[in-house]
């Protein structure tokens, strides 16, 4: 197994809730030049949203976890709605311990402490998953998920909101004035 030792030693600390230094574009760069080719590849299947397949084991550990938090989610979310939870369920290995983090958030004072709550369980499990793993594509792999988190935290502020808002009303309206074929 490859050791990355000048990549990981270049790295700036991560630290939930603070914004990174480092961009994902240098991050991808910067790996993309000091990683062998298949370990560069492995690492670009760690997303956000485990939809890549990939046989290396940290990757496969995150997805496992994301795709229960997803699902535990899914679950809350229809007990609420009423909405068939097995349309949203994805099929995969369940990981211990989530629900209790899915059930907090659920029940926070708004969304903005619910997404902080589930966050904070996304970079525990992560903190756990880089035990041992210093200078190897664990360490990358982990490094690259919670930069994601981090940059995806970034984007959620009141006038992204406003205009993610406006973007779900507008399409929500065309559905109605489409529906009535033009006549109110």
């Amino acid at each position: 197994m490859a050791e990355y030792y000048y990549t990981v030693a270049s790295l700036p600390m991560l630290i939930l809730g603070q914004e990174p230094s480092v961009s994902l574009e240098y991050f991808l760069e910067n790996c993309r030049y000091t990683m062998n080719e298949n370990d560069y590849e492995t690492l670009l299947t760690a997303g956000l949203i485990p939809d890549n397949a990939s046989e290396y084991p940290a990757v496969v550990r995150w997805q496992n976890f994301e795709r229960t938090l997803r699902n535990e989610l899914a679950a809350v979310r229809s007990q609420k709605t009423g909405i068939d939870y097995d349309t949203y369920r994805r099929e995969g290995e369940t990981v211990t311990g989530v629900a209790d983090a899915v059930r907090e958030a659920s029940s926070a004072a708004n969304p903005e402490i619910g997404e902080d709550i589930l966050d904070a369980a996304r970079w525990r499990f992560l903190d756990e998953l880089e035990s041992s793993h210093n200078f190897d594509l664990t360490k990358l792999i982990v490094y690259y998920i919670k930069l994601q988190i981090s940059e995806r935290r970034k984007m959620m502020n009141e006038q992204n909101g406003r205009e993610k808002y406006g973007e779900i009303y507008q399409g929500i309206t065309d559905k109605i004035h489409q529906s009535y074929d033009g006549e109110l």
